[in-house]
């Protein structure tokens, strides 16, 4: 049975701007034109990486569809993830279960594309900006492993999961080895009896924990 996740409420970024007339009529006829199947024909980049697109709340799948399409139709080949969880609810009507997608971080896309398009994105009006290491000007980009292990973290369907709001501590290392998620690796937050507290993060972003039974867990010894 799928275990409910619990979303803590958290600090929404600064709206965007709306899009505008020319910006819609654009999208129209780069839809006619895009491919009809994501990147189709398309090669990925060897320097694609991973960055992160700060949008209005609630259209982020909306806006990262536009931003495909639009890259697409100009032959760039272009990736996203919106990170969003199961949770279970009961329908007021029929008083059944049912699972939907919620969203797990809101206003972040999470972008997979080459640097040198950057500017194809964070200067589009519906993208308030892209976001840059503390301090720094430069564009932060997230290593492929981090974005690999946060993943599996977020859509595991074996163990809820909540979100870390302050950064993790860097408590043991240890490693998944059996289950969905075997072999992600991530950090033990606290113990409990025979359960662990494990998390996973996304540096200057956020991170994510969960609870699981510690056999399933091995130490990573660091040099």
């Amino acid at each position: 049975m799928m275990k409910e996740t619990k979303i803590q409420a958290q600090v929404t970024s600064t709206i965007a701007g709306d899009d505008g007339e020319a910006m819609a009529k654009s999208e129209e006829n780069a839809k006619k034109k895009a491919p009809e199947k994501p990147n189709e024909g398309l090669e990925k980049p060897d320097d694609a990486g991973w960055y992160v697109a700060v949008v209005r709340v609630n259209c982020e799948t909306r806006i990262a569809d536009s931003i495909r399409i639009n890259l697409n139709y100009n032959h760039i080949w272009f990736d996203y993830w919106i990170p969003k969880v199961k949770v279970v609810y009961i329908d007021k009507r029929s008083k059944k279960r049912r699972v939907k997608d919620k969203l797990f971080l809101s206003t972040f896309i999470f972008c997979n594309v080459s640097p040198s398009q950057l500017d194809k994105i964070r200067f589009r009006s519906d993208v308030y900006k892209m976001l840059t290491m503390p301090g720094q000007r430069k564009i932060y980009k997230i290593p492929d492993q981090v974005i690999a292990n946060y993943r599996y973290f977020v859509e595991n369907d074996e163990e809820p999961v909540t979100a870390a709001p302050v950064p993790l501590k860097k408590g043991i290392k240890v490693r998944v080895v059996s289950g969905s998620m075997k072999g992600v690796e991530a950090y033990v937050q606290s113990y409990n009896g025979k359960k662990a507290v494990i998390g996973s993060e996304i540096k200057y972003i956020s991170g994510a924990t969960l609870t699981i039974s510690r056999n399933l867990l091995e130490v990573i010894e660091e040099s």
